[in-house]
């Protein structure tokens, strides 16, 4: 296997989820071995950052990534429409605070790394080969990575919706094998109708299009899903999206009610593992 990235640059400008407004982002090939760089315009210097788990500066309702008082927002989707590609080395550049939201799945960045095209770079990828388990739990969610005799990483996700009115959701999904762009890629990320408001008191979730969501509200779904399960589907991309922090890796999670943070402590554990050509 080669490292990968894109075949040239492509531009595209769209709202933020969370801080609202419109921002432009630009993807880009990068050398090999560089990874993902996520690059604010907007700053004096055009500062970067190197996607990994020590970047990360927050967790709550999205992943954010930055360094030395300054931040990108929301960078989880594009992660996971890397991971499911495969693209080892990218330059993101954008010209706010955070990424643009698209359509609130992981597809518009898909379709932004597929127009501009993908190329293999003269360099072997390196993968993180799971071959003790390895676990996170906090409050009643947990997170547990085993190794697997097949290469590639296979996610099995247990959604509960807690008293709410919508059903327990499970998804199972084997990146190596089955199709990301059709299965995972579209899922969008769920919104509970009475958590909105308090997040835009937190100066979240300003923006105002609500199709970006599964938005669920007293008496279920409040519009169309795109799978019946929908949100677990998405809670794989998430996953996917926050292990790709360290690279690829071969091996087998089980996930119960886990998030970002969660998934961050996971992250963490896994970056101490030795990155192997196989």
């Amino acid at each position: 296997m080669y490292q990968k990235t894109v075949a040239a640059r492509i531009s595209c400008r769209g709202e933020a989820l969370h801080f609202g407004g419109e921002v432009e982002m630009s993807l880009a090939p990068a050398p090999p071995d560089t990874g993902l760089v996520f690059c604010r315009l907007d700053l004096p210097g055009r500062p970067t950052v190197t996607a990994s788990p020590t970047a990360v500066v927050d967790t709550r309702r999205a992943v954010a990534l930055g360094q030395d008082g300054w931040r990108i927002n929301t960078v989880e989707h594009l992660l996971a429409a890397a991971h499911g590609l495969g693209i080892d080395n990218l330059l993101v550049e954008v010209d706010g605070p955070e990424l643009p939201m698209g359509d609130g799945s992981a597809r518009y960045f898909v379709d932004l790394i597929l127009r501009a095209g993908v190329v293999s770079q003269e360099r072997p990828r390196r993968v993180r080969v799971v071959e003790e388990p390895l676990w996170a739990a906090e409050d009643g969610s947990y997170l547990v990575l085993l190794p697997s005799e097949r290469p590639g990483l296979t996610v099995n996700y247990v959604f509960t919706a807690d008293r709410r009115p919508i059903p327990t959701q499970y998804c199972r999904f084997h990146l190596g094998e089955d199709d990301f762009t059709a299965a995972i890629a579209p899922a969008r990320t769920i919104a509970f109708l009475e958590e909105i408001e308090a997040l835009r008191r937190e100066g979240l979730a300003r923006s105002n299009d609500c199709t970006v969501a599964v938005v669920v509200g007293p008496e279920g779904y409040l519009g169309p899903l795109r799978f019946p399960d929908e949100i677990a589907r998405h809670k794989v991309l998430d996953l996917l999206g926050d292990l790709y922090l360290v690279g690829p890796v071969y091996g087998q999670v089980l996930a119960v009610r886990s998030g970002h943070r969660l998934n961050h402590r996971l992250a963490q554990r896994l970056a101490a593992l030795p990155a192997v050509v196989v």
